[in-house]
């Protein structure tokens, strides 16, 4: 009987965590304006994502909007060179209306591997006008070395903190 009361208590217990495990990952999201999905363009294929992540180190000085973040991609052309641009848009509305592309500090080629896949990380430090209480509008695209959009970002404000 004893016995029968443990394996009980040790089921509910295993499922009070398991529930509260279950809890604590769906809260477990990226903070809205740090990820983006890539999306293909004109009928490609592939996807992928950007996440960034703000943080509080002035790198370059102060007021300095300093970020970390991570591309990758899947689904492109085997061995082939791919860069990320990004284009901002200081007119916060959700909708980008940019027309400079900033490429990564760097102009860092992304080579795929024989499968069509790779990733990326790098470092942001932008100074004036992305001062703390600035807000922006921004899209990220990758683009094959011919210049070639090949995979698409929604559109995301992000307020600089």
């Amino acid at each position: 009987m004893m016995r029968k009361l443990q394996t009980t208590r040790s089921i509910k217990l295993l499922a009070a965590l398991i529930a509260a495990s279950g809890a604590v990952a769906a809260v477990a999201q990226a903070e809205p304006g740090t990820l983006s999905q890539l999306k293909p363009v004109g009928g490609g294929t592939g996807g992928g994502m950007v996440e960034v992540s703000p943080t509080a180190h002035d790198v370059v000085g102060p007021d300095t909007f300093n970020i970390e973040g991570t591309a990758n991609v899947h689904g492109l052309s085997p061995d082939t060179g791919y860069r990320f641009l990004r284009w901002f848009d200081f007119n916060p509305d959700g909708v980008c209306t940019g027309t400079t592309p900033r490429p990564l500090p760097g102009n860092p080629t992304l080579t795929t591997s024989d499968g069509g896949a790779g990733a990326l990380h790098f470092e942001l430090s932008l100074g004036a006008p992305f001062v703390d209480g600035v807000s922006f509008d921004t899209v990220w695209r990758v683009v094959d070395l011919a210049g070639n959009t090949v995979l698409q970002g929604d559109c995301f404000t992000v307020t600089v903190k």
